[in-house]
C-alpha cells in the first residue's frame, strides 16, 4: 500500500520520541531519590560529624558536595520549555493542510519533524544526564566525607 514505508518511519520517530519522555520521566524520579537521600544523609551523618572536632576540610568537602548534590538535582527537576515531545495541533493543521490528500507525503515529512524533535530534545537530556552523574557523583563524596569524619570521632 502507498505510504506504507513513510508511516513506519514516522511511527518509529514518534517511538524514538516516546522513548526519550520516559528516560526523562526516569532521570527526574531517580533525581528525587537521590535528593531524599542526599538530605537524610546531610541530617543524620552531618549533624554527629559537627558533633565532633574533626578536620574541618573534610566537613566542608562534606557541605560543598552536599550543595551540589541538591543544586543539580534541583536543577533537572525545574521544567525545561526546550523540550517538545509532541506537536501542537494547530501547527500540524497549518504546516500539513496543503498536504491533506497525500498521506504518504505528510507521514514522510511528519518523520523529519519528529527526528528533529527528537535531535534537539537530545542534546538536552544528555546534559541531564550528565548532571545527575555530578549530583551522584557529590553525593558519594558527601556521604564518605561524613563516614570519615564520624569514623573518626568514634575511634
Amino acid at each position: 500500500m502507498a505510504g506504507d514505508f513513510e508511516k513506519l518511519a514516522y511511527e518509529e520517530a514518534v517511538r524514538g520520541l516516546d522513548k526519550q519522555e520516559a528516560l526523562l520521566e526516569a532521570l527526574r524520579a531517580r533525581t528525587g531519590v537521590l535528593m531524599a537521600a542526599s538530605f537524610l544523609a546531610a541530617s543524620l551523618l552531618g549533624q554527629q560529624a559537627f558533633q565532633d572536632s574533626g578536620p574541618q576540610g573534610l566537613a566542608i568537602a562534606a557541605v560543598v558536595a552536599f550543595v551540589v548534590s541538591i543544586g543539580a538535582g534541583v536543577f533537572i527537576l525545574l521544567p525545561k520549555t526546550n523540550l517538545v515531545f509532541a506537536a501542537a495541533a494547530a501547527d500540524f493543521y497549518e504546516g500539513f493542510y496543503d498536504f491533506r490528500s497525500d498521506m504518504t507525503e505528510v507521514y514522510r515529512r511528519l518523520a523529519y519533524d519528529v527526528d528533529h524533535l527528537w535531535d534537539s530534545n537530545e542534546r538536552e537530556i544528555r546534559r541531564l544526564s550528565w548532571t545527575f552523574v555530578l549530583a551522584a557523583g557529590s553525593f558519594v563524596i558527601e556521604v564518605v566525607s561524613w563516614a570519615i569524619l564520624i569514623g573518626d570521632g568514634i575511634l
